[in-house]
């Protein structure tokens, strides 16, 4: 078999060549981004002893080793980015980034990337190689054979070597298919996918490539700091142009971010990244911004954006999302700004509508929140032009306090100097051109208004606090002033709403000031110079009051609630503190006091009248007012009242004397000005000296006809009204009276008709109310009522319980004989009815009923039928429907209640009255039948409790009664059935029962 020398050659020569060597360049050469893609594993660059290619061979395309290690030089090193070969933008980006790949193309060896398919044979074995040149083929395909070896022959070139000079020109080949068709070409998306076809790239290998070359056109952009609206969609139309998906392009900017972060911080300080207005810095926020866009218009999901945006912060040293947020905003605000300014130029052609900013928003990314507050800024900025002034003002005056606090920790009230500024007001057109603008920017009515105001109100404020001045000065009367205010109102296009608070602000510096000139006399005890300062502050007052009227608005009907607030520090009195306030109101308080031709003290109707209005204006409460009254006038009001009491209380007081000495007390209150309340506060005590003096004297102290005549003159002198002479009577008399009631019992435990008259006259005598001389009762009643229960109570045990039960219940031996028979109960019908004490609870009963302690209290009404006799002879009588009350029958004292009885002796009680009820057959039958009721009140009983032990014992007898009966006679006759309906009938047994 036939094989060519020089074939075998050139496959040996192969073999002993490094494939970078044979490219000509060192692998420093190449981007790293590549290199790191391709990943060749590393060759021996020892010369293959077989090797006997002379040196001229190895220089066959004019590549020494020397200009190997030059073009190594002059190649981008790993370290490096391409960014700092760009900073006009993208597209010069761009082209830098081809240029660097310039090296690599002229040293190539194949210039074709299509060759790359026949080139792969040369990677084909030596023995598949001599074979296919041995066998007889077709003519292209020798060809192609023979083209392949001479390659492989003259420079030793391999198929791994081959496919990394493709992989080394593709980015290159993308980025300059862009520059030559352009990003908003319809075929360059196709232009540069076919480049991974011509090329041979892997799929996965083709994405990182053009991310790459996106990453490098976006820090082009970003490096120039000048922000372009238009890079937006040169951004949208690039990534469309390498047909980048939503994952890729976020991989892209979070690649690019640590490239760009890292070669702008190589020569920018902390200081300067941190500095708005550094370039660097800006250029930073540029990239923020892009990249925020970029994801927006994708549509990202609001987690897939975050994650992204999380990437970029955390490569731009550790930037939280929320600040890069705020990065983006305040770099797309000026752009938003230009489109505002825009619009306001262009207002009067009509070329601008709300939607053109709205879609210039959308663009930009910015929420409304903040678009909003900026048109609400524009505006104003239209107002002052509309006001023939600046759009900003350059004046960077602090604000001004309006208190500063004093030595003594007292807030002190600024008075400034007041601007003339009557000349900036609105020109005409102005209302038309600013309601334009408010439309365009979609402002209601009220954002406008507040802008308005807010910029004019400073000019407003100058006039108004001028005028009223004037018209405190009594330069100008009120009604000129409010003129001159309502003039300039409608100047600046101010609101009735704005005006009110304004005018507020004002009237309060304006009184505010005067009152503090005053306090400063009061601090130092000046009391003339006090008196004059809150005279002249009153008539200030009254002067702003009548301005403020014109304007009919409710807010000032209390006028001195609204101005001279205590509780408000920004009132025209709450700056002061309350000792001041107070100190103040007394040193006016004892100047307004005079004496009359007697010596007495006076307060006349108008210095009362000034002391009223002086309160109002310092904000002091009622009670400081008593308490200064009560300081200086109450001693002579107590002597006064002190002299007339003794003089009554000795007895014999006769109208005359009781009205002399009334008068003289009337005639104190209305000179010192006191209250009813006030002298009570004194007289009250007085009064109940002398009904416990005139008690301790009285024989058995029961007051006699003269004492209570007295005790009704002081009444009358002392302005005791009825219920709180009653109170004292009550405390005094409550034993007097209870002593007497006791004494009326008696021993048979009734108050007998005879005695109720004289206990009606005592309880009138001894000035004590109804209520009261009740509860008295009641409590009498029921000392002797709760013996009464116990007796009864041990009675019913003595009944039901035998000897033994009783002595282990009470822990007594009774012995033998206590009992008459020793048994245990036993009784008719299944009851123990053994022993009589009906005539006990009898007795209990009429105690109760005789004393009239059982009350009826209202618990409703009901409709009744009542008729009418006719009104003359042969009328027809008439039935109508009255509403009458319904009583309940209510008892203040029980055996329950008082403790007397337990709930269940208590029903066993009630049980045996009701079975000594249905058998008795004696006169008494009926007087039992009537107290049921009343005896379960008594007790304490419900009415269903009642009812339940009723039908109880109801049932029992029944059963009893029929089974005896039937047994004896074994049927019931009609004398039997009339029986068991009588028993039904005394124990309100119902039919169904």
């Amino acid at each position: 078999m036939r094989f060519h020398s020089a074939a075998c050659a050139a496959v040996i020569s192969a073999a002993a060549v490094s494939s970078a060597s044979a490219f000509g360049f060192s692998p420093v050469a190449v981007p790293p981004r590549t290199i790191a893609q391709s990943s060749p594993k590393p060759h021996n660059h020892r010369l293959h002893p077989v090797a006997f290619l002379s040196s001229s061979s190895s220089r066959s395309f004019g590549m020494t080793s020397t200009t190997t290690t030059a073009i190594a030089t002059s190649a981008p090193s790993s370290s490096s980015t391409s960014l700092s070969l760009a900073a006009g933008g993208g597209p010069e980006a761009l082209e830098e980034y081809a240029a660097s790949f310039a090296s690599i193309s002229k040293s190539s060896k194949i210039q074709n990337p299509k060759l790359v398919k026949l080139a792969g044979a040369a990677a084909l074995p030596l023995s598949y190689l001599a074979g296919a040149a041995m066998t007889p083929s077709r003519r292209l395909a020798a060809r192609a054979i023979g083209g392949i070896v001479t390659a492989v022959a003259a420079g030793g070139v391999g198929k791994s070597a081959v496919e990394e000079d493709v992989r080394k020109g593709c980015p290159a080949a993308i980025a300059r298919r862009l520059l030559e068709l352009g990003l908003e070409d319809a075929n360059v998306a196709d232009g540069v996918e076919r480049l991974r076809e011509d090329y041979g790239v892997e799929e996965v290998d083709f994405v990182d490539m053009k991310t790459e070359v996106y990453g490098v056109y976006l820090q082009g952009m970003a490096k120039n700091p000048l922000l372009k609206t238009s890079e937006m969609k040169e951004l949208t139309n690039l990534r469309n142009a390498l047909r980048l998906t939503n994952q890729q392009l976020g991989q892209a900017h979070a690649e690019a971010a640590v490239k760009f972060f890292r070669d702008i911080s190589r020569f920018a300080s902390k200081e300067e990244l941190a500095d708005e207005d550094h370039p660097d810095r800006i250029s930073l926020d540029k990239y923020l911004f892009l990249s925020e866009r970029a994801f927006r218009q994708g549509g990202e999901t609001e987690e897939a954006f975050t994650f992204e945006m999380s990437r970029i912060g955390k490569a731009f040293d550790g930037l939280t999302k929320e600040q890069c947020l705020e990065r983006v905003e305040n770099t797309a605000k000026p752009f938003y700004e230009r489109a505002l300014n825009s619009a306001r130029s262009k207002l009067d052609s009509g070329a601008v509508n709300p939607e053109m900013l709205s879609r210039a928003k959308a663009t930009l990314g910015l929420s409304d929140e903040v678009a909003h507050q900026m048109h609400i800024e524009e505006f104003a900025k239209e107002v002052r032009v509309q006001l023939g002034m600046p759009e900003t003002d350059d004046e960077d005056d602090e604000e001004e306090e309006e208190f500063i606090e004093d030595e003594e920790g007292n807030l002190k009230l600024v008075e400034r100097e007041v601007k003339d500024t009557s000349g900036i007001k609105f020109e005409e057109g102005a209302f038309e051109r600013l309601s334009k603008l408010q439309e365009v920017l979609s402002l209601s009515d009220i954002e406008g208004d507040l802008e308005i105001s807010s910029t004019v109100t400073e000019f407003w404020c100058n006039t108004a606090l001028a005028v009223m001045n004037d018209a405190i000065a009594k330069t100008k009367s009120p009604d000129k002033a409010w003129s001159i205010i309502e003039k300039r109102q409608k100047e600046l296009f101010l609101q009735d709403s704005s005006m009110k608070k304004l005018l507020t602000q004002i009237t309060i510096q304006s009184l505010g000031t005067m009152l503090e000139k005053t306090r400063l006399f009061a601090d130092v005890g000046n009391q003339a110079a006090t008196v004059n300062g809150l005279n002249d502050l009153i008539e200030a007052k009254n002067i702003c009051k009548e301005v403020l009227t014109h304007g009919g608005w409710k807010e000032f009907d209390d006028f001195e609630a609204t101005i001279f607030d205590p509780n408000d520090t920004s009132s025209a009195c709450g700056f002061l503190s309350p000792s001041v306030r107070y100190n103040m109101h007394r040193l006016y308080f004892y100047r307004s006091i005079s004496k009359g031709g007697d010596g007495k003290k006076k307060v006349s109707d108008e210095t009362m009248a000034k002391l009223q209005e002086v309160q109002k204006i310092l904000g002091v409460p009622e009670s400081e007012i008593n308490f200064e009254y009560k300081q200086y006038f109450c001693p002579d009001l107590q002597k006064a009242l002190t002299a007339a009491t003794e003089e009554v209380a000795k007895g014999n007081a006769t109208s005359a004397l009781v009205d002399t000495y009334k008068a003289e007390i009337q005639q104190m209150k209305a000179d010192y000005r006191l209250d009813n309340d006030m002298v009570v506060f004194y007289s009250a005590p007085l009064y109940n000296e002398a009904l416990y003096k005139i008690a301790g004297k009285a024989p058995g102290g029961i007051p006699t006809k003269d004492d209570v005549n007295t005790l009704k003159c002081l009444q009358d002198l002392l302005d005791i009204d009825e219920v709180n002479a009653q109170r004292v009577a009550s405390e005094v008399f409550a034993d007097t009276y209870k002593k007497a009631i006791k004494e009326a019992l008696g021993s048979t435990g009734i108050i007998a008709e005879e005695y109720r008259k004289p206990l009606d006259d005592l309880k009138d005598r001894l000035g004590m109310s109804e209520e009261e001389c009740r509860e008295i009762y009641v409590r009498a009643m029921s000392e002797k009522f709760k013996p009464m229960v116990e007796f009864i109570s041990n009675e019913m045990e003595r009944l039901v319980l035998t000897q033994d039960q009783l002595s282990q219940k009470r822990g007594i031996d009774y012995g033998e004989d206590y009992f008459k028979s020793g048994k245990s109960a036993s009784g008719k019908l299944g009851l123990g009815t053994e022993g009589n004490i009906m005539r006990d609870i009898m007795n209990l009963i009429d105690f109760y009923t005789e004393n009239d302690l059982i009350e009826k209290r209202e618990v409703g009404t009901k409709k009744i039928e009542k008729k009418i006799p006719a009104e003359e002879e042969g009328g027809e009588e008439q039935t109508i429907t009255e509403e009458v009350p319904v009583y309940e029958n209510t008892y203040p004292i029980t055996a329950l209640s008082s403790g007397a009885i337990t709930e269940q002796l208590a029903e066993l009680c009630y049980r045996q009255f009701l079975v000594s009820s249905f058998t008795e057959q004696g006169p008494n039958a009926a007087r039992y039948e009537a107290s049921k009721g009343t005896w379960g009140g008594i007790l304490g009983l419900s009415s269903a409790k009642m009812e339940e032990i009723g039908s109880n014992i109801g049932g029992m007898v029944y059963d009893n009664y029929i089974t005896q009966m039937m047994g004896s006679k074994g049927a019931l006759d009609q004398q039997d059935m009339m029986f068991l309906a009588n028993v039904q009938a005394k124990l309100g047994i119902t039919a169904e029962e």
